[in-house]
């Protein structure tokens, strides 16, 4: 039990100090870790990764808030969507063929971290009030729903979308990392009645995510420039993809 402890706290800082530089919470990568270790899938890996991924979101969302970073205008429609759409997939009971599900997703990850790496984005934004209101929900509501269904944030995914859109590496992760927030929390409560994990992994692994997170934000705020950023955000994309790639194959 304390090795398992440990080795959460582990997984929890290195996933919080590299995710919480590219707007995500890691829970992509933290629920197979944490099934990894020994944790029920539906009743402990997806909760206790949801919970982490909250508290990674949460402080290195406020450090980006108080640096200016964080785009208010997008984050509010943005950050309802996900919050919305967090609660209907933490609700929703439908079947669905999983490994269908990762396989897509993998291959999507690893086509935008090679766009991300090699594409351009629009020199400006070109986009309107009123069609930045509108990706917002819907960025917002998918990413939310499978945040909520299965434990996977895709702020990455929405980061490398409003890169190539014209917008800031570092503002669309900070503003993306903010939004996750709420709806990881509200995710991991509604996942909470059902839990069976204890509070040794909930208080350890979300002190270490805490740290991690902010060790990574100010290492992004202050040390990072925009292409760095791309460039951490197209490895984190590969290795999603792959992860879920290899999930996917062998649940066929």
């Amino acid at each position: 039990m304390i090795m398992q402890v440990l080795w959460v706290a582990l997984a929890g800082f290195g996933v919080a100090l590299v995710f919480s530089m590219v707007g995500s919470g890691g829970s992509q990568i933290l629920v197979p870790i944490l099934f990894w270790l020994g944790f029920n899938f539906l009743h402990g890996a997806i909760p206790l990764g949801l919970w982490m991924g909250a508290v990674i979101c949460f402080s290195a969302g406020a450090l980006y808030y108080r640096r200016g970073l964080v785009m208010l205008k997008m984050a509010v429609p943005f950050g309802s969507a996900v919050l919305a759409g967090s609660i209907i997939g933490a609700l929703a009971t439908f079947p669905m063929k999983s490994n269908v599900m990762l396989i897509f997703f993998a291959v999507s990850n690893i086509f935008m971290g090679f766009v991300v790496l090699f594409g351009k984005g629009m020199k400006e934004r070109t986009l309107s009030r009123k069609a930045e209101i509108w990706l917002s929900i819907i960025l917002g509501i998918g990413v939310g729903f499978m945040l909520g269904f299965a434990g996977r944030d895709g702020g990455p995914f929405v980061v490398a979308i409003l890169i190539l859109l014209g917008f800031e590496a570092k503002e669309a992760a900070a503003t993306t990392t903010l939004v996750l927030a709420p709806a990881c929390l509200a995710a991991f409560l509604i996942h909470l009645h059902h839990a069976t994990i204890g509070w040794g992994p909930v208080v350890v692994g979300g002190l270490a995510c805490l740290v991690g997170a902010q060790i990574g934000a100010r290492f992004m705020t202050v040390r990072l420039d925009s292409r760095a950023v791309r460039l951490i955000l197209a490895g984190v994309m590969f290795v999603i993809g792959v992860i879920l790639l290899v999930q996917g194959l062998i649940s066929l």
